[in-house]
């Protein structure tokens, strides 16, 4: 089969995807989804509410924010049981940072990406 050039694959319809994540030693830090799950655990103030509220399996939660916090070398949550307020979790002070560093480059980095790939577009006529 032939190789489509960028005009035939253009006018066909592609559209750019782009993900950032961020790895040490080839485990992933953080990602779109990972800085999501954080995020649902301190809106929602416990692992189970996050991850039902993301349609996950609470043991698939779990595994991700250990997997996480094994590769970050620190951790992301803590948890409070019982007493008087029921207890709950919420992020470290060092996953609120990892989070909003995590925000501020990525959304740039694919908008970047994007807007690259729509002057190539243009470029070619499409």
């Amino acid at each position: 089969m032939e190789r489509q050039t960028t005009r035939e694959a253009t006018r066909h319809g592609l559209e750019l995807r782009a993900k950032v994540w961020l790895e040490r030693d080839g485990a992933v830090v953080i990602s779109d989804f990972l800085a999501d799950l954080l995020e649902a655990i301190a809106e929602h103030g416990s692992m189970a509410a996050a991850a039902e509220a993301m349609d996950l399996p609470y043991r698939t939660a779990w595994k991700k924010l250990r997997e996480m916090e094994a590769a970050a070398g620190f951790e992301l949550v803590e948890s409070a049981s019982g007493g008087p307020d029921g207890g709950g979790t919420t992020l470290s002070e060092e996953a609120v940072e990892l989070v909003d560093a995590f925000r501020r480059v990525s959304a740039p980095a694919i908008d970047a990406a994007r807007e690259h790939f729509e002057r190539e577009r243009r470029g070619l006529g499409s």
